[in-house]
């Protein structure tokens, strides 16, 4: 059946490459070239993630990576496994991102989706990847199948390890050009990256996204392993599915023109062509221009690129509303591209049209020009136009017609005569508001306007919008879950919650893979569980395992009627991660006391709670102000053998102070860690404790006033019987080396303190 599909769909591409595909990016270069990409090969549609059957991701395998004999081609493992006829997961096989959804959140969006970054990976090895970037493990293995290695690496840089994932050679190409096309397609996300391990790989650019030594590595191994016929059929099927390409295996030398030793010179599909060729515009498109103000008109600009064409060009308009800037341009202008300037101002509000003509040098092509035009403020189509049993909703949008005035909306119906129907007004100084309180199956309208002392100024026109039948809702809290363990013990269990609304069946199923797990009672552990009901809540954790390492996996939930959802699941397993607080659990609002359940305790915070803004690690960290606090209100046990923390200033606070605490009867008495630590930049704190049997922390922010405070972040304990976590820490020695949570070395000097006997000695 692949076989069939693959040759079906060579058709339709050989026509795309002959109508030139890639035509609007030729003659571009470097950033511009990078840019005309991204634009080029968003995807059409994406499917569905997970799921059985057509439109959801397994049938897209199943037609991308079939085997003879219905095998999955795996990537990552030398195990053979076959596909399922009902195109469902494969057993101990998982959807792998190479560029982890962690990265950016989790957010499930058409990168989440997009099958040019998704492969079939034998779980156990997608487990040890995790989400660590690629790159040479050329230091310490943690786990080697033959196919995929996880250790540590200096790919990064040499006087820095990190742990990377390495592809077997014969894949090296392949996922080379899976980061050229991740890092040029979704380049638009550069906002979103989150975690460490992703900005290891990306650095918030639209160029180059990819760190040099990324993309450096990557240029290397794609030249290694040049494109084969196995990337060029599954382009070809992932192109009749998504309606988009992976440039990079169809033209391989565009890295060079983007990242490698090509990037001051233009990409043309054919270098040495003398026919004449006009790549923007092409001919017979329409460039609508939307909606705009009569009052301002529109002022846009033409790009126009080609090569050849010796004696350049001639524009022309047919409607004398349309103004060019100019209606020659030269030979030399085309070459570079040239943006020719367009004015369009009528008298009166309406649609406009013209026929756009270029001509010369056996050139001849006609495009349309259109926009429409409003006496007043243009209001445009609503959008985030939502309708579930508690939810009913839409936001409006109009132009910023006059900056820093108050626009009032209008939202109405109307009766069967026409007559308005008034719903409610609304005031604001933005250009979109979001309404709510609707109700289903009912067609709205909304204008907007701006009065001044009382009199109407400018109005806009109206805008339909129709709420459809309430949709089922199928959520999941959390979405995304992190464990920390110690080798042979499981995971601190996690609570989820599933809300099922309107949906045919109160049914939901539970799967993971192995190592983790999900229980109805914290008792009985498995790999899957069934649910009933409308909020039905489960246990899940990381389970036993003996090798350390960083782990991931997904747990998928179905119920009938509804979309799939997806929990990405992450671990470390360490020995000096015997406790690991990284408060990316548990909520709570503003500074009043309470008691927090995080990710590895439970916590009295006192004038204090987690927030995401400031100085962090990971989305949150904890802010103290004042004489604020947090407590443990549970004990680890098998003591502390060392203790670390990151923690620096809020803002530009100054003279703002940290103590550090620590007892071993349950908070009735006190030992002092350090006190009065002068808060600083952002930086990292190490303290041997060697401190037998339960032990509990109490970190107390020592501010004057409420504007004196502090941020706190991923404390760290490793247990007694464990001194590894802190063996670049010797007793009477200065270490130079310092180490941050994942054993990598840090970049900047960063202060370390020891503790031995209770007396504090700073580094």
């Amino acid at each position: 059946m692949c076989r069939l599909i693959i040759t079906l769909l060579l058709i339709p591409c050989l026509a795309c490459a002959q109508t030139g595909y890639y035509r609007s990016v030729e003659g571009l270069k470097k950033a511009e070239l990078k840019a005309a990409l991204h634009d080029l090969i968003q995807p059409n549609l994406v499917l569905s993630y997970g799921g059985k059957g057509e439109g959801y991701t397994w049938a897209g395998f199943y037609a991308a990576d079939w085997l003879e004999g219905g095998y999955v081609r795996d990537r990552y493992s030398n195990e053979q496994r076959r596909f399922n006829e009902d195109k469902s997961a494969v057993s101990n096989m998982n959807i792998e991102h190479i560029w982890a959804n962690s990265w950016w959140g989790h957010l499930m969006n058409n990168a989440y989706c997009d099958l040019f970054n998704l492969y079939p990976a034998d779980a156990p090895a997608n487990g040890r990847k995790s989400n660590n970037p690629i790159g040479v493990v050329d230091g310490a293995v943690a786990y080697d199948n033959g196919v995929t290695k996880v250790g540590k690496s200096s790919s990064f840089r040499a006087d820095t390890l990190i742990t990377a994932w390495e592809p077997a050679d014969q894949w090296k190409g392949d996922f080379a050009r899976t980061y050229f096309y991740m890092a040029t397609c979704y380049s638009h996300m550069r906002n979103l990256w989150t975690t460490t391990e992703g900005w290891l790989t990306v650095d918030g650019s639209d160029w180059p996204t990819m760190r040099p030594w990324v993309y450096e590595l990557m240029l290397q191994w794609a030249k290694q392993d040049p494109v084969d016929q196995i990337e060029k059929d599954r382009n070809e099927v992932i192109y009749g599915i998504q309606g988009n390409r992976n440039p990079f295996v169809d033209y391989p030398q565009l890295a060079d023109y983007i990242w490698g030793d090509s990037t001051e010179e233009q990409f043309y599909v054919d270098p040495t062509s003398m026919e004449i060729e006009l790549f923007v515009p092409e001919a017979k498109v329409r460039f609508d221009y939307g909606l705009q103000a009569l009052s301002k008109g529109l002022d846009t600009m033409l790009v126009i690129r080609g090569r050849n064409i010796p004696n350049g060009l001639t524009l022309a308009v047919n409607n004398p509303v349309f103004e060019l800037g100019t209606t020659q341009v030269s030979a030399e202008q085309l070459v570079e591209g040239y943006a020719v300037p367009l004015h369009v101002k009528p008298e009166k509000a309406g649609r406009y049209e013209a026929v756009l003509t270029i001509s010369g040098d056996a050139i001849l092509l006609t495009d349309t020009l259109s926009v429409s035009f409003v006496d007043g403020i243009p209001a445009y189509e609503a959008t985030d136009i939502v309708c579930t049993p508690y939810v009913r909703r839409f936001t409006a949008n109009w132009m910023n017609y006059e900056p820093g005035a108050e626009y009032t909306l209008d939202v109405y119906t109307k009766g069967s005569d026409g007559s308005h129907k008034p719903f409610k007004t609304f005031t604001t100084q933005d250009t979109y508001y979001q309404v709510s309180g609707l109700q289903a199956k009912t067609l709205y309208y909304y204008t907007v306007s701006i009065y001044e002392d009382g009199v109407l100024k400018a109005s806009s026109n109206e805008v339909a919008v129709q709420m459809p039948e309430v949709k089922p809702v199928f959520s999941v809290s959390p979405s995304a879950i992190s464990f920390t363990t110690v080798p042979g013990e499981p995971s601190r269990e996690t609570e989820v919650t599933v809300t099922a609304l309107a949906v045919p069946e109160y049914v939901t199923q539970v799967s993971l893979d192995a190592p983790f797990e999900v229980s109805f009672d914290g008792e009985e552990w498995g790999q899957t569980l069934t649910l009933t009901g409308s909020e039905p809540v489960f246990l899940v954790r990381m389970g036993a395992v003996a090798e350390e390492g960083e782990y991931e996996g997904e747990m998928l939930l179905n119920t009938k009627g509804v979309e799939e959802k997806v929990v990405t699941l992450t671990a470390s397993v360490s020995a000096s991660k015997a406790f690991f607080e990284d408060f990316e659990t548990g909520s709570k609002n503003g500074y009043a006391e309470a008691t927090v359940t995080c990710t590895a305790a439970k916590w009295r915070m006192t004038d204090a709670y987690p927030v995401g803004d400031d100085n962090r690690n990971g989305t949150r960290s904890v802010r103290l102000r004042n004489k604020g606090s947090i407590e443990m209100q549970e004990d680890k046990a098998n003591g502390c053998d060392s203790l670390w923390f990151y923690a620096g200033h809020y803002g530009k606070d100054t003279g703002v102070k940290l103590s550090v605490y620590y007892s071993i009867d349950g908070g009735e008495n006190w030992t002092v860690v350090a006190e009065n630590i002068e808060m600083g930049d952002w930086q990292r704190y190490g303290y041997k404790l060697d401190v037998k049997g339960d032990i509990c922390l109490r970190f107390v922010n020592n501010g004057s006033t409420n504007t004196k405070r502090s941020n706190l972040d991923d404390v760290q304990m490793s247990s007694y019987s464990n001194a590894d976590g802190i063996n670049e820490i010797v007793e009477g020695q200065r270490s130079n080396a310092i180490y941050d949570l994942n054993g990598r070395r840090a970049t900047n000097q960063q202060h370390v303190i020891i503790r031995s006997n209770k007396k504090i000695i700073k580094r």
